[in-house]
């Protein structure tokens, strides 16, 4: 899922759980986290989809930290609309004080729309700062997931050589082997193609202009059927003369 989705997700199931009332809210908590589904820290209850790993004490600070900024971001963004729309009424208060007059009203007004302004642009610093740090902070865990990853396929391959018995010399040995029987192939290929496709250009380029003709002949045969339909020797190929025509009637 992308971050949008699971975001959106998120948000339906917590409207489904703040329209719990108090007793069926603890009984759901306490079934999550018995179930290894969910951990209870304080007030902050975090949910595990696919249940906890077993390293969740090792992940439980970078994963609280990541809750931290989503819900500070989400907090930044409605206080940044609140701010827009008290700049948006103060200009218009401003505006109509004007209009009426009292300039140290407008004045007045003025002065709110800046500094709501300038919050605006602080509170854009902030949220800023806050997508950096998430995303610095989701390539740490990345970075660590993936030398997990090796460290285990490291422990997977030593495993697969001490059974099979095969060492890392006998298996240079065959990669070796296995180059040199493709380097030959490749020869041979080589050389086949060569004699197969070993043509004169001289050749090809007067056979090339026979068949352009024979297309500006099909042309012009093609181009002389539309002009003429019944060709030169058919009675329809060209309207009658008075003569052959007859009498009117």
């Amino acid at each position: 899922f992308s971050r949008r989705d699971t975001n959106a997700k998120s948000m339906q199931l917590g409207e489904v759980l703040s329209n719990l009332p108090d007793r069926a809210m603890t009984l759901v908590i306490e079934t999550l986290v018995k179930s290894n589904y969910a951990h209870l820290d304080g007030y902050v209850i975090t949910l595990f989809p696919r249940g906890m790993t077993s390293n969740h004490e090792a992940n439980k600070t970078s994963d609280e930290a990541l809750f931290q900024i989503h819900s500070t971001k989400i907090a930044i963004q409605t206080r940044i609309r609140r701010l827009e729309a008290d700049a948006q009424l103060a200009k218009q208060n401003a505006v109509k004080a004007k209009r009426s007059g009292t300039a140290t009203l407008a004045l007045t007004h003025m002065r709110r729309r800046k500094a709501a302004l300038d919050e605006v642009d602080r509170c854009a610093t902030i949220l800023t700062n806050l997508d950096t740090s998430e995303l610095s902070l989701e390539r740490a865990k990345g970075d660590k997931q993936l030398i997990q990853t090796f460290s285990t396929l490291k422990i997977a391959m030593e495993g697969i050589r001490r059974e099979s018995g095969v060492n890392s010399e006998d298996v240079h040995e065959l990669m070796n082997d296995v180059r040199e029987d493709a380097k030959m192939s490749s020869l041979s290929a080589s050389a086949f193609g060569d004699a197969a496709f070993d043509i004169d250009e001289d050749e090809l380029n007067a056979e090339f202009k026979l068949l352009e003709e024979e297309c500006a002949i099909e042309a012009c045969a093609i181009e002389a059927c539309e002009i003429f339909p019944g060709g030169g020797g058919d009675d329809h190929a060209y309207p009658p003369s008075d003569s052959e025509r007859g009498p009117d009637v």
